[in-house]
Formats: C-alpha cells, structure tokens, sequence
C-alpha cells in the first residue's frame, strides 16, 4: 500500500511523509490501520469473545421470549386466573400483574435489550471468524436461539416463566429506565395507557360455546344445560315481556259473577294452577288474583258468590307493558309482591292482553320449559291421545287404500276403534294432538 501512494505521489512531483505509529501507518494525516487476523481457538481472547457472544445470543433469546409471553397476556385474563384460576396460576398472575400493568414501560423495555444484544453481536464474532462464518452463524443462531425456540416456549409456557424471570425484568427496567420511561410516558400520551380487553355479549356467547368442546386442553367442559343457563342469562337484557306471556285468550279465569259450585272448583284443580285470575264482564278487564291455596275451606254445597270471595281473598294483578324488560320483571317478582303479572299494550291501557308468571320468565332464562306434576299429566293424556290419533288416521288409510299420512281425518273407521278409548279422551282436542302426530 505504501509503494502504491509513494508511485502516485512521485508521479504528481509531490513528497509524502509517513510515520508509523503501533499498528497504524500515518501518511500526511491519513492513518492507514493493519487488518487483524482472527483469532483461533489457541488464543485466550477467543474464548473470552465466544463466551460473551453466546451471552448476547440468549440475553436476546430471552428477552424476545419475555417480549412475546408477557405482552400476549392482557389485564382480564390475568385477573380472571388471580381470582379463579389453579393455586399456581394464581401465584403465577399476582406475580406478573404489576409488570404487565406498565405495559408500554415493559414493551420498551424488553425490545431496547433485545436490540442492544442483537446489535453487540458483530462486535465480538467479527474479531473470531471471517465475515461469510460471521453472516451464517449470526443469521442461524439469532433466528434459532434468539427467535423461534424462546418465542415457542414462552407462548406455551408464558404464565410459568413471565413469573419466574419476573426479578430479571424488573432489574432490566431499573438499569433501562433513564430511556424507556420517557419513551413508554411518550407511548401513553399518544395511544393510552389501559390496553384491558372485554367481550362483548355476543362474543361471550361464542366463548360459552367453545367451552362446551371436549378437548384435551379443556380440564372443565361445560354441559349442554350450563350453556343453555349462561347463554339466557346473557339475552335476558334484550327479551321483553311482549316474548313470554301467555296472550289472554289461553288464560283461564274466574267470572267475578260466578259461585264457587263443585263445577268450578273442579275446573280450578284441573288447571293445576296456584293463582287464578279474576275478571269483569271479559277476560281483558282483569281485577286480582285469587290464591287457589285460600280456597280449600269453601264448601261447593254451598254455592258462595265469587265476588264475595274476592272481597276476602283478593290479591292485588301488578300491571306491566308489554315492552317490559324481563330484568326488570323478574327484579319485581323477588320483591314478593306477586308471581303474577297483568301485561298490557301501553301504560295508559286498561285492557289486558295477557299475563306474565315467575315460571314464564324462569323459562327464559334457562331455556327450557319446567313441569310440574299437572303438566306431566297433561302430557301422557296427549300422548295417549295422539297415539289414538294416529291409529285412527291408520286404520283409516286401510280402509280408503291411502297412505296414513295422506289419509282424510273423518269418518271411515269402522268398529275397530275402541269406544272406551275414545270417549277417556274425548275432551283432548284436535289442536291439543297436532304437534304430537308425526
């Protein structure tokens, strides 16, 4: 090199001085430095510098495995594991939760380690390799040891090792804080400082679905009845009373002009029900309510005037629109006022379209129907009914040579039906049987 500038320099009819300093060659100001060669394994440097690349490596590795475990854990799924969660779980989120509550501060954190490590690795594998080594061992074992092994292990094992390593982080952010602090300050101005996540009640009803899967990472699948109970739970703020109420023309009640005769007892018992609603000229203008449990003294001999069992007895019809939520209707029934509810169209109606129990809006937040012993009744006198309804459409069909489904419903039957089946169920009507016939 020095033979190269003297030639050009004589050429240009110019003198260069040079003076060598150490390493360095000094010509005219310019310093000219010698290559080192690398160092081999004989060397004692060479250990020193291997030691500390292999430190950088997995100080990377680790605060890159931190950066994808901890911030992939928000504030709700911490608290719900602080609160319910597994004894270790729990140990594990108390832990973590003062970390992951300075969000911005641990992301600024943990990425300026990560790249002050990655960034001081040339340093030291340049001086013991050549540069084509140097590329391929920093390429592979920043991917493979400082990427993907410790960014797999921290997503599966997160919660473990976020409160495992929690002294280590905190230190990190003692001896980062001159610069992270102002920079996650600058990040919570911008962007805000809560990042807690909430579903919505749709998504939560996703969620209660997914939780019924049976799989091998869920240790508590819910039942299907679970489930039915959550998910009521989460549509009763948007169901109306409009949704659950018997309409008036299926309700059974008491004329107020009537007498309580042994007729109308009986047609009481076989409602099977504990309140019976009282009216005026029509079903629409209900009074009150009578507790059919008050009646069992009356005498039907003799004959006592509805009215003037009302006057006794009477219990007071609370009155509702139809656009009543059934929260509200159901915070209404456990203040013990009534079970019972009169449901009208507007609140300046005094017509009644219907009425509303503590069963109906029960119904609706487990979704499903609640039998008692006179519904279960009900049902075998349908099903028997129903089965005769069948066996009468048969028989028919043989004797017109039509399909039993196809086949006319009158006449036609001969004398191959029993008159006593006929006439056990002779008060269960056609309606009461159509959902049951196939």
């Amino acid at each position: 090199m020095l033979n190269e500038i003297l030639l050009k320099t004589f050429e240009d009819g110019k003198t260069i001085s040079c003076t060598v300093e150490g390493h360095k060659l000094n010509c005219s100001g310019i310093i000219y430095v010698e290559e080192e060669d690398p160092l081999t394994y004989t060397d004692k440097w060479f250990w020193i510098y291997l030691g500390i690349y292999v430190g950088l490596v997995l100080i990377a590795g680790l605060v890159s495995g931190l950066t994808m475990g901890l911030l992939s854990l928000d504030m709700l799924s911490l608290n719900v594991l602080a609160s319910g969660g597994k004894p270790k779980e729990r140990k594990y989120a108390k832990k973590i939760i003062p970390l992951v509550k300075r969000h911005h501060l641990l992301l600024v954190t943990l990425l300026l380690t990560n790249a002050a490590a990655v960034e001081s690795m040339p340093l030291f594998l340049d001086r013991i390799s050549d540069p084509v080594t140097a590329i391929v061992v920093s390429v592979t074992a920043v991917l493979i040891f400082g990427e993907v092994l410790p960014q797999a292990l921290c997503t599966r094992f997160g919660l473990a090792i976020g409160s495992a390593l929690s002294p280590v982080v905190k230190f990190l952010m003692l001896i980062t804080l001159p610069i992270s602090w102002p920079l996650s300050k600058f990040l919570d101005c911008i962007l805000g400082g809560d990042h807690s996540t909430f579903f919505r009640r749709a998504e939560l009803s996703i969620l209660v679905d997914l939780h019924q899967q049976l799989d091998a990472e869920n240790e508590d699948p819910l039942s299907k009845d679970e489930v039915m109970i959550i998910k009521g739970a989460l549509s009763m703020r948007d169901k109306l009373a409009r949704q659950a109420y018997t309409p008036i023309e299926k309700l059974f009640a008491l004329n107020i002009d009537g007498v309580m005769d042994e007729q109308t007892m009986e047609e009481i018992l076989n409602t099977g029900h504990s309140r019976i609603p009282v009216y005026e000229g029509d079903k629409n203008h209900l009074l009150g309510i009578l507790l059919v449990k008050r009646l069992i003294k009356l005498d039907p001999d003799e004959k006592i005037p509805i009215r003037e069992v009302f006057q006794k007895e009477k219990r007071d019809l609370p009155r509702i629109v139809e656009t009543a939520p059934l929260f509200d209707l159901l915070n209404q029934f456990q203040m013990g006022r009534s079970h019972m509810c009169c449901v009208t169209s507007s609140d300046d109606a005094d017509m009644a379209i219907g009425i509303i129990t503590l069963e109906d809006v029960i119904e609706e937040l487990i979704q499903e129907e609640i039998l008692d012993e006179t519904d279960l009744d009900v049902m075998r006198r349908l099903s028997i009914a129903g089965a005769i309804a069948v066996r009468r459409r048969t028989m028919d069909a043989l004797y017109r040579g039509a399909s039993p489904r196809n086949s006319p419903r009158d006449g036609g039957w001969g004398e191959t039906i029993q008159e006593t089946d006929e006439e056990e169920y002779a008060d269960v009507s056609d309606s009461d049987t159509r959902a049951l016939i196939p």
